[in-house]
């Protein structure tokens, strides 16, 4: 790993993924606090779009910048430990996300799988997710900090504040959650020496969460429509 090198192309992953994206995020998510919603395939439909263009972009990043992304893991048992992580994060998070169906959240429309073409699009988006995602924030953002600050705890720490602040239009409050679980994937990519476990972990998680949702949604009567903006509960509680 060479931790003296910063050139043209990790310099504008930083710019674009540290402050444009979490920017437009912001923006996004107040502009949604007033308008309604896109239909949801179509609303699937971009976010795979765009986590291609994370994956390309940060491979390219990489390869420009000597960032090793495929590495194995330093011991199979870490695929244990990330089959532990993923069953206590999905055990805490199964009544936060029936409780939110519940509330009617305005928010959990856009992340429903409710029937077979669906749940088709949010498995390739959840696969799309974790690998992108985990590629750009634990992998060569993380590593790019790094070596900017040369501690790893700062570069972990600054990466999940930019990945939570990129999930804004889920709402401040599951922000700060999303943060949260950004520190525990880069915990399990710093000590395994791997991005294949997080990125495992990550597109389960995504995929459960979303068939969840949809369940949930299907079995408590969420409007197949969303809820109106002046009813989100997110920005108005």
């Amino acid at each position: 790993m060479n931790l003296n090198h910063l050139g043209i192309a990790g310099i504008y992953h930083l710019v674009f993924f540290g402050l444009l994206l979490p920017w437009s995020a912001v923006k996004s998510a107040r502009r949604l606090k007033t308008h309604s919603y896109p239909p949801r395939r179509k609303y699937f439909l971009t976010v795979i779009a765009q986590q291609c263009f994370f994956v390309f972009l940060s491979l390219l990043v990489a390869r420009m910048e000597w960032i090793e992304v495929w590495e194995q893991p330093r011991s199979l048992y870490w695929y244990l430990a990330g089959l532990a992580v993923l069953l206590t994060l999905v055990a805490a998070m199964l009544p936060r996300w029936r409780k939110a169906v519940e509330k009617r959240e305005r928010r959990v429309y856009l992340f429903m799988a409710r029937d077979n073409r669906e749940r088709s699009l949010w498995v390739l988006i959840s696969l799309l997710a974790g690998i992108g995602e985990e590629l750009t924030y634990r992998g060569v953002m993380f590593i790019l900090l790094w070596r900017i600050t040369g501690s790893p705890g700062t570069a972990a720490l600054i990466a999940a504040v930019v990945f939570g602040f990129s999930h804004y239009v889920q709402g401040w409050k599951n922000s700060i959650l999303i943060g949260g679980f950004a520190l525990i994937f880069q915990a399990l990519y710093y000590f395994s020496g791997s991005l294949i476990i997080p990125m495992l972990v990550h597109f389960l998680y995504d995929v459960t969460a979303g068939m969840m949702y949809g369940y949930f949604g299907n079995k408590l009567g969420y409007p197949p429509e969303g809820i109106p903006p002046e009813l989100d509960r997110e920005f108005t509680a």
